[in-house]
């Protein structure tokens, strides 16, 4: 005697007759197919990741992309990579006194303000040059804002020499700022400590070390009555490295003092 079995519709209805063994035979195929869907088979459908967007260039900003209040009227500025990092730069004016100003922030916002000298007006963008971005204020005059110390000089302006430059034997100083203080340090009421505090006066920013020898070359006439001081300065925020500036340094009636700082 063969057994038989039906089997109804979703919809109710008799489908054709099938044997027991087929019924099994079915059994193990739906079994089958809910084992592989469990096991990823029936998983979605592998996607390519999209792909990364493209840094910023190192290209002119205009105003309609910076966010800022009404205290600063901004005319245009920059926006480019230094040392590794990436800065924004807004040159134009504030809006109560109309004296030029740059403004220098990165990814965590406003950071440093760089006055123009009084009277200069509004600051422009025009271009960049290495290191340096040229900018022009309203009277006309060019200026290099240093992207690293973040110093505005004025170009094509001539620094004058100075007068009374003492004759003398010119000391060696060789220091470091170390987390324990100054090593060497200078013997006390020395040559060598004035010429220290003079280098100090006249650099801005964390001075780490310096090496100063007497001068092989200097302007002015004055390379046998100089020393040229290399003196490495670690820059604050928002650019974090190390400048290294050349001091020249002469004796004075008065003292010591740093009369030109150069790079």
């Amino acid at each position: 005697m063969t057994l038989s079995a039906a089997v109804t519709a979703s919809d109710g209805s008799w489908l054709r007759g099938r044997t027991i063994g087929g019924v099994r035979r079915a059994w193990l195929c739906v079994l089958l197919v809910l084992g592989l869907a469990g096991c990823g088979g029936g998983g979605r459908a592998h996607r390519p990741k999209p792909p990364e967007r493209a840094p910023l260039p190192a290209a002119p900003i205009s105003a309609e992309a910076l966010t800022l209040g009404g205290r600063i009227v901004i005319a245009n500025g920059w926006q480019g990579v230094v040392t590794g990092q990436r800065l924004r730069i807004a040159a134009g004016h504030y809006a109560d006194s109309g004296e030029g100003v740059a403004l220098v922030s990165d990814a965590a916002g406003p950071e440093r303000e760089v006055r123009a000298p009084r009277g200069e007006g509004a600051l422009r963008f025009v271009r960049r040059d290495g290191e340096k971005l040229e900018l022009r204020s309203h009277s006309g005059h060019r200026f290099a804002l240093d992207l690293r110390t973040l110093r505005l000089a004025r170009r094509g302006l001539r620094q004058p020499c100075p007068a009374g430059a003492l004759d003398g034997p010119l000391p060696r100083l060789q220091v470091r700022f170390t987390p324990r203080g100054l090593r060497p340090p200078p013997a006390p009421r020395s040559e060598a400590l004035a010429v220290l505090l003079a280098i100090l006066a006249g650099v801005e920013g964390r001075v780490i070390a310096i090496d100063a020898r007497p001068a092989m070359r200097a302007p002015c006439g004055l390379a046998a009555r100089s020393l040229a001081a290399q003196v490495a300065v670690a820059t604050a925020r928002p650019v974090v490295s190390v400048a290294r500036r050349t001091v020249l340094v002469s004796r004075f009636s008065r003292g010591w003092r740093a009369w030109r700082v150069q790079g």
